[in-house]
């Protein structure tokens, strides 16, 4: 009701609405200790899952710890296969040098040996005319040896010199 532009309740109407807020404090009254045990519950869940995500981290953390020492090993020993690769290549060049060496040693070898084989006919027929001859220049060595002034002619033996005669 309305007395002079103030609202004014009854009595009755009042009490009614008080009635009607009392039960819904009931009402929730009864339903927050259930509710309480719930977010209990839940808090109790939060915490739990927490304390596992720290033990994978703790786990995590450790697996982190032991990839670092494997990358710092796997560091050195790629250091060492890099120094190893290094002298492989020195020593690869020098084997190529060495091989060209040899294959140029070998190419003079064989043109001498075509060299020998182109001369070696000629040798031949020289050894078969000089055969025969041989001692036809011992006889005339000898004859020469006679002569006014020729002295004893001395063959030349293993330790003599070439062009030593007589001395």
């Amino acid at each position: 009701m309305n007395a002079f532009g103030l609202a004014i309740r009854l009595p009755a109407a009042a009490i009614g609405r008080a009635l009607s807020d009392l039960e819904a404090i009931e009402r929730l009254a009864r339903r927050a200790p259930g509710q309480l045990d719930r977010m209990l519950a839940l808090g109790e869940e939060i915490a739990a899952t927490g304390r596992g995500v720290l033990a994978i981290a703790e786990r995590l953390d450790v697996r982190a710890a032991e990839l670092l020492l494997l990358g710092e090993r796997l560091d050195a020993r790629a250091a060492a296969l890099l120094e190893l690769g290094d002298g492989m290549n020195d020593l690869g060049e020098r084997v190529d040098v060495t091989g060209a060496q040899i294959v140029d040693t070998a190419t003079r070898v064989v043109d001498t040996g075509h060299e020998l084989i182109g001369v070696l006919p000629a040798l031949e027929r020289a050894l078969d005319l000089a055969t025969p001859l041989e001692g036809a220049i011992d006889r005339f060595g000898r004859l020469v040896d006679r002569f006014p002034g020729g002295g004893t002619r001395r063959l030349p033996g293993p330790g003599d010199e070439p062009g030593t005669r007589g001395r």
